[in-house]
């Protein structure tokens, strides 16, 4: 099982039937991160943290049957600062994948504990850079059409990642994640390729149902999100588009509280990238990309923040860890992007994205400043990543280095929870041995 180098989403590929017997792979990963100028309220102006994730993924196929099944051990270590530590980070010793299915033809059914990589990953995927992983338990069916063409069909339960307590978390203690239907996602996504001129067609429709129950008080998400994507991967002397957007309907409670008024879900989220790949040494490619996701105004009847769901957002946002400072919620952002391979087994990527929230009475990003009454304005700042990878061993030993800056904007700044440490500078460095 290979790490995933974050880049730009590829869409679902064709891929040769795998041969039958046993394949165990697996993957160990220490990553060091560290942070200055901390922009979250509330928390201290200086962080760090050393992550390790260790996978071991067991596949058996005879025929028609495949069983598969994965141990993911995630664990943090200096993350005691206050309100830090998460399970983001933390998740010890978790069968995060145990499942059987059954193909025939081209109809595929698998039973059990899985993961959901779908389309471009934005709202439901297998996490990369993050430590811990979106597990699932429940049901999905795999068609396979003549054309290439591929329809899934889901219904999970989401594992809720234990232990949750502060204390539990910094002690790396091994507790089995849970899964109720308290909280269920299911759904449907069908891609169609070379739809025209080598432009694949992705469509999805997803349902998430939550209630209070296990998980605790919660707000109750009843949530809608239909959507659609337009992509031509890149290639050499060709330009590339990658287009999407999906709104997201339903209802949601006003707050935890059991007897909190319900409000109607109006939101949305859209991306939109360009690129091109000369044909020259290197494999260069350079993109313009932009994103809005819509935030919340609390003058409105409706709420308007859109839920990522269960997407990832570290190739388009800059990396997550103890940084993640942009994501796909109440945002508005333009940006330029250059990647290259400038030798053999070595990657660079740099990404500049200035960024303004949506709504200026909504927080920014998923925990950051907010001015309920919007005089700080709407601009957040600009963020710039760099990011350099080696093979050292090809396929087998991996090194990585990333650098990423968040200036302060106006609304960093002036709202009255912003911190006020200044620009926020961070760095990691990572190894991942594949086997």
């Amino acid at each position: 099982m290979m790490t995933a180098v974050a880049g730009l989403a590829s869409p679902v590929c064709a891929q040769a039937p795998a041969e039958d017997g046993l394949t165990i792979s697996g993957t160990v990963r220490v990553r060091y991160e560290m942070l200055e100028g901390q922009y979250r309220p509330a928390l201290p102006p200086r962080d760090d943290a050393l992550t390790t994730q260790t996978a071991i993924a067991l596949d058996y196929r005879s025929g028609h049957w495949h069983l598969s099944a994965e141990l993911i051990d995630a664990r943090g270590y200096w993350i005691d600062a206050p309100g830090a530590v998460s399970t983001s980070e933390v998740d010890a010793m978790e069968l995060s994948r145990a499942s059987i299915a059954y193909r025939d033809g081209p109809v595929e059914i698998t039973a059990g504990r899985l993961h959901l990589n779908l389309g471009s990953r934005r709202l439901a995927a297998r996490n990369a850079f993050r430590n811990t992983t979106n597990s699932f338990t429940g049901l999905r069916l795999d068609w396979h059409g003549r054309s290439g063409d591929t329809l899934t069909a889901f219904y999970t339960l989401p594992h809720t990642r234990l232990p949750s307590d502060r204390a539990a978390l910094i002690d790396n203690r091994v507790r089995w994640d849970r899964e109720s239907f308290d909280l269920a996602f299911w759904g449907a996504h069908y891609t169609r390729p070379d739809l025209f001129r080598g432009i694949t067609l992705q469509a999805n429709i997803f349902r998430l149902n939550e209630r209070d129950g296990d998980n605790g008080p919660n707000r109750n998400r009843q949530l809608l999100t239909a959507g659609a994507r337009l992509h031509r991967a890149p290639q050499a002397g060709s330009w590339d588009i990658d287009m999407e957007g999906a709104v997201q309907t339903g209802s949601i409670r006003q707050s935890i509280a059991p007897g909190a008024p319900r409000q109607d879900v109006r939101a949305f989220f859209a991306h939109a990238e360009l690129g091109f790949s000369p044909d020259l040494p290197g494999h260069p490619r350079i993109s313009a990309l932009f994103d809005i996701a819509s935030g919340d105004d609390p003058r409105s009847a409706s709420f308007t923040r859109f839920d990522t769901l269960f997407g990832a957002r570290r190739w388009e946002f800059g990396p997550s860890g103890i940084f993640g400072a942009l994501a796909r919620t109440n945002i508005l952002a333009p940006g330029l992007r250059l990647e290259t391979a400038p030798a053999p087994r070595w990657d660079v990527m740099a990404l500049w994205r200035p960024t303004w929230v949506h709504s200026r009475r909504d927080r920014f990003s998923n925990t950051g400043p907010a001015d309920p009454t919007g005089t700080s304005g709407r601009f957040a700042g600009h963020m710039i990543e760099v990011r350099l990878g080696h093979w050292l061993v090809e396929n087998r030993l991996r090194l990585e280095a990333g650098t990423a800056v968040l200036t302060s904007g106006a609304l960093l700044e002036t709202a009255p929870n912003a911190p006020r440490f200044g620009d926020t500078r961070y760095a990691y460095g990572q190894m991942t041995v594949s086997f």
